[in-house]
């Protein structure tokens, strides 16, 4: 079932032509804010607009799901986590949201694993163990996959889920 219909829906981690409007109406507020950080303040300022307009706008799904993107791109997988299940929470059926999830989990889990003891819980979330981060993304994209009948998307999700396999496979010393 495709939710924007054939060639205009985006790709898993993209958005319509309608939502990038949407979003790009953001970036004049996101330079101000950044200020004279440039560059640098762009990310945490992208965050603080994205924030409060998901709290805004309790129902919109992209605010969430931008939020949720925004926050992996800094690594922030835990406040990521909540940002995507938050977006699920406003559209269940939107394939999107499942997929940045999945997506979220597996990258704390990789983190939790690399960074040991010295991963914060702004990185990952302190009451998951990485089997329980792993899992959890492996739902995600489970539930993404049933939620599409878009033949590329499958094969992403099934991608993405034989790579937190091998994942769960290799903590388990099966690799």
């Amino acid at each position: 079932m495709p939710l924007f219909g054939g060639s205009k829906r985006p790709k898993l981690d993209g958005l319509t032509h309608e939502e990038e409007k949407r979003r790009d109406s953001l970036n004049d507020e996101v330079l101000r804010r950044a200020g004279e950080s440039g560059v640098g303040g762009q990310a945490p300022a992208a965050v603080a607009v994205l924030r409060e307009r998901s709290e805004a706008e309790e129902s919109d799904f992209l605010w969430a799901c931008l939020l949720g993107w925004q926050l992996m791109s800094i690594r922030h997988f835990a406040q990521a986590i909540e940002a995507f299940v938050d977006a699920i929470s406003r559209d269940a059926l939107e394939v999107r949201g499942h997929y940045g999830a999945g997506t979220a989990y597996y990258q704390a889990a990789e983190a939790k694993v690399d960074l040991g003891s010295a991963a914060t819980e702004e990185i990952t979330p302190a009451n998951l163990t990485v089997d329980n981060l792993y899992h959890e993304a492996q739902r995600s994209f489970k539930r993404a996959s049933e939620l599409t009948s878009d033949k590329s998307e499958r094969d992403v999700l099934r991608d993405a889920s034989s790579t937190v396999e091998k994942a769960l496979d290799r903590k388990a010393g099966r690799m």
